[in-house]
């Protein structure tokens, strides 16, 4: 077999280093399938531990916890003598014997293990195994010594930024391991800044102002300050400003006595005394009219409160989270909010960047609202190509709220588990970039969509040619695999990769 287009293939793959770690994937996947082997991986030495790095198979649904176990013993010489170890038979090969007892439970399995150099040092392997198909050939054994050799230092920077995001990880997993942000779905850097201030500031009692646009999730972040302070088994009590006119306002925030105007037919306790010693959220704090704020900063300064119709005061101590889409700086210079309030609220500000500078989160939230919303538990749903270029190109100016709508209109509408983009709002489809129906197959008519489409056709007639010969043959895989010349175990895989039973 002619190797050097496909290495060819891989440089030009290494060279344009978009997307270090799924290029280190793909280029792993393309390894696996031109040796024929079963399974490859990245072992990486770090001092006296290996550890696996993008481990692919030729079927993904094939690497089991069992398939990903590998010989340490292997990869401990091939670094130790900088060259490459083959075997057609690990377990009986009689000079492999001496290595340890792990090469026992390879017996059957050829492995082909090749060192990572980045200059004189060694700091990983390229390790290959197939079962019951025999040596690599020397040729395939060529060819991994030249992908090591051109995509080495490439892969060492993609286990580097593996190992770093593994690190980061387990920092998040940590944070969210030790504090509750229930509904906030996040791997975005300044988000999760934004959780570790919460966490930071949760046990205090200064205020704390939440700015961010409509959507960002702002209630979620008071709720987050709530639960993880000394607070969390007291009461959260939320009042939005803008649903009430102002003198609501007031007896809804401070309470009124019976025949305080007309209709107050008894006593009721206000917002700030039904949160007696918990948290009180203030959602567009902006909202509340001047008369009022002066009360409100009463409140704050003394905890004090005064029902209306009663000459009586009242303390009350409540942790109080405020939040607005405005500029309340903006407004204070404009004298339609009160400097003094507005310093007094903003002890603490946490500011919650929009869902358009978190495109990584994009794609989480989408999983984390279908899971939601999905109600047939037999089907598993998910956004075909097409749709997920929409949603990832649109602006979202209703941020995550608007795309928790999306998602659960997408599911009421969705007669399968497949949902195109004819179940998103048209807004979303133009302006996320999908092609018009006719206009033609590719979005930006890039080098890389036209690989995709070539891969695509490949896939395609390689189906159509596996399905025709085995209703030739009548699902038999061995007169299949004598008449098209091709190996009975390679023949298997092809038909198990494209999902289609031999009889």
């Amino acid at each position: 077999m002619d190797f050097y287009p496909s290495l060819l293939d891989i440089a030009k793959l290494v060279l344009r280093e978009e997307g270090r770690d799924r290029t280190a994937e793909v280029l792993l996947q393309r390894v696996v399938e031109l040796t024929q082997a079963d399974r490859g991986f990245i072992v990486v030495h770090e001092g006296e531990a290996y550890e696996q790095r993008f481990a692919v198979a030729y079927d993904p649904a094939t690497l089991t916890r069992e398939h990903r176990r590998f010989s340490r013993s292997l990869v401990r010489l091939a670094i130790q003598s900088k060259e490459q170890v083959t075997s057609a038979s690990v377990a009986a090969d009689p000079s492999l014997a001496p290595l340890s007892e792990s090469v026992l439970g390879l017996a059957g399995h050829a492995v082909l293990v090749t060192p990572l150099h980045d200059a004189d040092e060694v700091y990983g392997v390229l390790y290959l195994e197939r079962v019951g198909m025999g040596h690599f050939a020397a040729d395939a054994q060529r060819f991994l010594a030249e992908v090591a050799e051109v995509g080495g230092l490439f892969l060492r920077r993609a286990v580097e930024r593996d190992e770093l995001r593994r690190q980061k990880a387990s920092l998040e997993q940590g944070l969210y391991a030790s504090h509750d942000f229930q509904g906030i779905v996040t791997q975005d850097p300044a988000m999760l800044d934004v959780l570790r201030t919460v966490a930071q500031v949760a046990d205090a009692d200064a205020p704390v102002l939440v700015r961010g646009e409509t959507g960002t999730g702002k209630e979620l972040v008071a709720r987050a300050l709530h639960v993880n302070g000394a607070r969390r088994n007291k009461p959260f009590v939320a009042l939005h400003c803008t649903a009430l006119p102002g003198a609501i306002l007031e007896s809804e925030l401070f309470g009124h006595v019976r025949g305080a105007f007309t209709g107050a037919d008894k006593d009721r306790a206000g917002r700030i005394a039904s949160a007696q010693g918990g948290t009180l959220f203030l959602d567009e704090v902006a909202e509340i009219p001047t008369e009022l704020q002066a009360k409100l900063l009463r409140f704050l300064q003394f905890g004090e409160i005064q029902r209306l119709g009663s000459d009586r005061t009242e303390i009350v101590k409540v942790r109080v989270v405020a939040a607005t889409h405005r500029d309340l700086g903006a407004l204070v210079r404009d004298g339609r909010f009160r400097q003094d309030l507005y310093y007094r609220l903003n002890t603490v500000e946490v500011v919650l960047p929009p869902l358009r500078e978190r495109r990584r989160d994009v794609a989480l939230l989408l999983e984390h609202f279908l899971r939601r919303h999905w109600q047939r538990a037999s089907e598993t749903p998910r956004f075909t190509a097409a749709a997920t270029r929409a949603l990832s190109g649109y602006a979202w100016p209703g941020n995550v709220r608007e795309l928790g709508h999306l998602v659960e209109r997408a599911c009421l509408l969705a007669r399968g588990p497949e949902l195109d983009v004819d179940l998103l709002p048209q807004e979303v489809a133009l302006l996320g970039g999908a092609e018009p129906a006719g206009s033609g197959p590719f979005e930006r008519y890039t080098a890389e969509e036209l690989d995709a489409a070539r891969q695509g056709a490949v896939a395609a007639t390689e189906h159509e040619f596996l399905r025709g010969l085995m209703t030739l043959h009548g699902g038999n895989v061995s007169l299949a695999a004598r008449s098209s010349g091709l190996h009975r175990t390679y023949l298997h895989k092809l038909l198990a990769r494209h999902g289609i039973k031999p009889a």
